[in-house]
């Protein structure tokens, strides 16, 4: 187990990050839960074991566990359903920052959910809507299958091994490290003891900082653990 990274220093090369949505940096969670919570009681399944599955991709969700229903259809309504619970979506602390400091093809969004959620929730955290986004439409599996990170690496036209990936989920880091990327876990849905096959673990993107070369070159960007400035007070209240 690696949860010294909770704490420790790391330091990883990189041309582009690529974030799951998310759990990363939207706090959806809650609402999503509910809505499949409801969908599940609704359809007769446990809802614990749909809830362990939301990784997934929602028409891969419905055909496993309703398979005599449309998918398209039922996930459209399921959506329609969640966003009547997303009046207050907040975005997590460090996120807008970090995407602010990062040139436009230097970042993408890799979610399970489909575009026109994906969509509402970044309007809604009033975060800025990526060149590369990979929704459940480009992708034919979702989380744990690696395809979608590997779409977004070919559409920023790097290696994966040139991205970093930042994930909230067990089934997220796996995809992404089975696309070839590195991997940071954040602890904003999972504690630590589930995270720590990552190269990294912390519990805030505030912690994390991107350096950037000359003229905001990405071929020397390096992501690592903030380092306070001489003038920061490094003590705890």
């Amino acid at each position: 187990m690696r949860l010294r990274h909770l704490v420790g220093e790391f330091h990883f090369k990189a041309r582009a990050i690529v974030f799951d949505l998310d759990g990363v940096l939207v706090d959806t969670m809650p609402s999503i839960r509910a809505a499949w919570t409801r969908w599940a009681i609704e359809r007769g399944v446990a809802p614990e074991e749909v809830l362990a599955s939301i990784h997934m991709t929602g028409v891969e969700l419905i055909r496993r566990f309703a398979p005599e229903v449309d998918p398209l259809a039922e996930a459209r309504k399921i959506s329609a359903r969640q966003a009547g619970t997303e009046a207050s979506l907040r975005r997590f602390e460090g996120a807008l920052e970090m995407i602010n400091r990062l040139p436009a093809h230097a970042w993408a969004i890799v979610t399970s959910a489909r575009a026109e959620p994906a969509l509402r929730h970044l309007n809604a955290a009033g975060l800025p809507v990526p060149n590369v986004l990979i929704t459940a439409e480009l992708t034919p599996l979702g989380k744990p299958d690696p395809s979608g990170y590997l779409l977004a690496a070919e559409r920023l036209g790097l290696a994966p091994v040139e991205c970093v990936a930042i994930e909230d989920s067990p089934a997220g880091l796996r995809a992404a490290i089975g696309a070839g990327m590195i991997a940071i876990a954040v602890t904003n849905t999972h504690p630590a003891s589930e995270l720590a096959h990552a190269g990294a673990v912390i519990s805030s993107l505030a912690e994390l900082e991107v350096v950037l070369g000359p003229g905001q070159d990405t071929r020397s960007m390096s992501v690592r653990r903030h380092r306070p400035s001489a003038g920061e007070d490094e003590q705890s209240p």
